[in-house]
């Protein structure tokens, strides 16, 4: 059986109130150029499904304002030319590197739909608009449940499944380790390697597959944890999940949210102030869902925190004296989301790529912790994009050369879905704009000059450029911050389980700050930080 391999992006947005992108594009010209596009969006191009309430529902934060299509030859050369200029060690944010994994995991978890392959009339239609609501609920984790995704789960109902590493003499770890996503036997005629998992996305790359097995790792600890305290036993799972998302939304707003945001819009959004965002009140759980300026501008900044190499454990570290740092196609390759990676022939994860969380997360942030010589920070957000994107193997059979680009079919895909400028939005939001020479600043000037883009520019590349500009790109500037913060902020409100809707919500977990709960508080409790330990 041939398969396609699980890409990054989709071809279908369904608009609400506008239908399919492809199909509302206002000009014959557009029409036609629609294939290439949905390719420059990494997917194959897809029929809409036949009933559009199974659609993914995407919609505007601001649709009464104009939709900004230039030319794609433009779009095309501005791509291109979105690489990483700077040296070894130049160009390092001030945000640890797992961060950039934690948001694209949390992506699969606001784009995840629980519908996917289930025939129609399998569903009543409640059931279809619950299962493609963007709220923070970890529905990719746990798929629709252990009765109806009961591959995920032990035996039990109630544990989530964990999977077995592969040791290897190469590198001198022999053992094997309970630290791999749960996958089908090497010898699945079907399916040979493939994760079981309720998102298969989570495993496009080894750093958001290993973000997952914590989280895999976490709830089987709250498990453990509330079955000790007394829960009763029917009781157990749904209040073991609902305890695990709450936490998870804690980690969201604010550990990830608050460091990616300007510190003035967040503390303005959380003021109860959204402006845009269902700004007349909390959302219904059956309102949500995904603005295309979140989903295809703003939170694609973790595109440009992307390092080219990461120091990952003891084996693959340098020291100064010895080692190696594997690059960024590597953890492609230790993964399996895509078919033309392979684990490195082992079965399942050879045993020496398990990760030591000590170099992804800054320890020295908690009482008493300490800062891992080794620890990755993520790359500034701006519009200088790691080299090694355009190397992925997922782009690699790309028909034409300019598809080998993410930044180009970031552009592409806005362009797509008719984004506003960036003027424009930062306008609505009565924001400080970037003027003319903010924007063309630095090595792409000539490129922007040439296309109007100082003048008009493409969502995306404004608020990389904003970011630049406001904030040294240690943060969203203001644009950035009120799209990504107020999105957040509305999808948390609008989940069955919100902490919003429990003013005096606080951590029932370990934590080390007692109004929230942060990642590094997850991987405490999980107490997994480092398997591999410190051998030479």
């Amino acid at each position: 059986m041939t398969r396609r391999p699980q890409q990054h992006g989709r071809a279908d947005y369904f608009i609400q109130g506008e239908g399919f992108a492809p199909s509302a594009m206002p000009s014959p010209r557009l029409r036609m150029l629609a294939p290439a596009i949905a390719a420059a969006a990494s997917v194959e191009p897809q029929a809409p499904p036949t009933d559009e309430n199974r659609a993914f529902r995407f919609c505007r934060l601001f649709p009464d304002l104009e939709q900004f299509r230039p030319d794609d030859a433009g779009l095309i050369a501005l791509g291109k030319a979105l690489v990483d200029e700077l040296g070894p060690g130049a160009g390092d944010s001030q945000i640890p590197a797992g961060f950039t994994y934690l948001g694209q995991f949390v992506d699969h978890d606001i784009t995840f739909d629980r519908t996917a392959g289930i025939p129609d009339g399998a569903l009543d239609p409640d059931e279809i608009i619950q299962g493609r609501t963007p709220a923070l609920e970890l529905d990719s984790l746990y798929g629709r449940g252990p009765a109806d995704s009961p591959e995920l789960y032990e035996a039990d109902g109630l544990h989530l499944r964990i999977g077995v590493t592969t040791g290897r003499p190469l590198f001198g770890v022999t053992a094997p380790f309970p630290n791999d996503l749960p996958r089908r036997p090497d010898d699945d005629p079907t399916d040979p390697k493939r994760a079981i998992i309720g998102d298969p996305r989570n495993d496009e790359n080894l750093i958001v597959a290993q973000t997952h097995l914590a989280f895999l790792k976490f709830h089987n600890q709250v498990v453990n944890h509330l079955q000790s305290s007394g829960i009763e036993a029917e009781k157990l799972f749904q209040e073991s999940r609902k305890t695990v998302v709450q936490h998870y939304q804690s980690i969201v707003l604010h550990d990830l949210v608050r460091r990616l945001a300007d510190p003035a819009v967040f503390d303005a959004v959380l003021a109860k102030s959204r402006r845009c965002y269902f700004a007349d009140g909390h959302p219904q759980r059956t309102d949500l869902c995904m603005p295309v300026e979140f989903s295809v501008a703003a939170y694609r900044l973790g595109h440009s925190m992307i390092r080219n190499r990461y120091q990952w454990n003891m084996v693959f570290s340098f020291t100064g004296r010895a080692g190696f740092v594997p690059e960024l196609n590597l953890f492609f390759e230790f993964s399996k989301a895509a078919d033309v990676s392979d684990l490195g022939g082992s079965p399942t994860l050879p045993s020496d790529w398990i990760a030591d969380w000590r170099r992804m997360y800054d320890f020295g942030e908690q009482s008493s912790g300490e800062r891992h010589p080794q620890l990755n920070f993520a790359r500034l957000i701006d519009t200088n994009l790691a080299n090694d994107l355009q190397m992925l193997p997922e782009f690699a059979t790309a028909d034409q050369e300019h598809l080998k680009f993410l930044a180009v079919r970031n552009l592409l895909r806005g362009r797509l879905v008719g984004l506003p400028t960036g003027q424009d939005v930062a306008a609505k939001f009565d924001a400080t704009p970037l003027t003319p020479a903010e924007v063309a600043s630095g090595p792409h000037a000539a490129l922007l000059l040439a296309q109007g883009f100082d003048q008009k520019t493409p969502l995306w590349f404004y608020i990389l450029k904003e970011a630049e500009v406001q904030q040294g790109g240690q943060r969203l500037g203001e644009v950035g911050s009120r799209i990504v913060v107020e999105t957040f902020h509305g999808l948390i409100a609008g989940s069955e389980h919100s902490i919003l809707a429990e003013p005096d919500w606080r951590p029932s977990l370990p934590a080390h700050h007692a109004d929230r709960f942060t990642m590094n508080d997850l991987l405490l409790f999980v107490n997994d930080l480092n398997p591999l330990g410190d051998g030479p």
